[in-house]
């Protein structure tokens, strides 16, 4: 069953991809460069995952997948809460919490969990060819609407983990609607990655000037005025 929260981010997804069709970018199928463990998300992107998992019996599949994380770290902070900090007008460095391995949900050049694949996967894009050690070349208006739905993602998963996308999938492994890796899993994995999380934030305001609102904010409106149900995602999000 889908949950709310899960409907939701479904209705940000889809309302993400359709506002970036308008991007020009090369990105296209076998392009795995930007394909590492360098990915971050909030639980109910995790959640998402393990649904799609559960309702496609691969448990044992998706356990060996998550044995083969590198080492990750603890955020030092949230998207949101880096937000928080830039807005109240601190110095702040929003770091690094992954690893440049290659993702273990990769498999022969394709994304293996691709339906449901988080955000920050989703968002990638790149408007030259990527070179492994290189950075991207990100469209600005790009940047920063993706940076926007990232706050608004964390904001639905406010209070639930958040953190690196491997840390997520250990610490929600055994839920009780999981309880079925525990066979394939070794005990300690889900401690493990509960350690390297930390909490989402609510959404403090956007990251967003003046020049950037222009571009950015009919995709905030669209996203905000998606009706799951009789609601919309605002009055959700706003406990209307």
């Amino acid at each position: 069953m889908v949950s709310l929260k899960e409907k939701i981010l479904l209705g940000i997804y889809e309302e993400f991809e359709t506002w970036a069709q308008q991007e020009k970018t090369i990105c296209k199928k076998g392009c795995t460069v930007c394909c590492t463990q360098n990915v971050t998300m909030a639980a109910v992107e995790g959640d998402l995952i393990h649904r799609h998992i559960r309702e496609n019996d691969t448990m044992e599949w998706f356990a060996e997948k998550l044995q083969k994380k590198g080492n990750t770290q603890r955020p030092e902070m949230t998207t949101n809460g880096f937000a928080a900090a830039c807005l109240q007008g601190e110095d702040v460095e929003s770091g690094s919490y992954g690893n440049a391995s290659t993702c273990p949900f990769l498999e022969n050049d394709n994304c293996s969990i691709y339906s449901v694949r988080p955000f920050s996967c989703r968002c990638f894009v790149s408007e030259e060819t990527c070179i492994p050690g290189m950075p991207a070349v990100i469209p600005e208006s790009h940047l920063s609407a993706s940076t926007a739905v990232m706050q608004i993602i964390e904001h639905l998963g406010q209070g639930e983990y958040w953190g690196n996308m491997l840390d997520v999938l250990l610490a929600l492994s055994d839920l009780p609607e999981n309880r079925k890796y525990n066979e394939f899993l070794p005990a300690s994995l889900p401690d493990q990655g509960r350690t390297h999380l930390v909490k989402a934030l609510p959404l403090p305001g956007f990251l967003l000037l003046e020049e950037e609102m222009e571009t950015v904010d009919p995709l905030l409106q669209k996203i905000f005025a998606y009706k799951v149900g009789e609601k919309s995602i605002e009055d959700i999000l706003n406990n209307r």
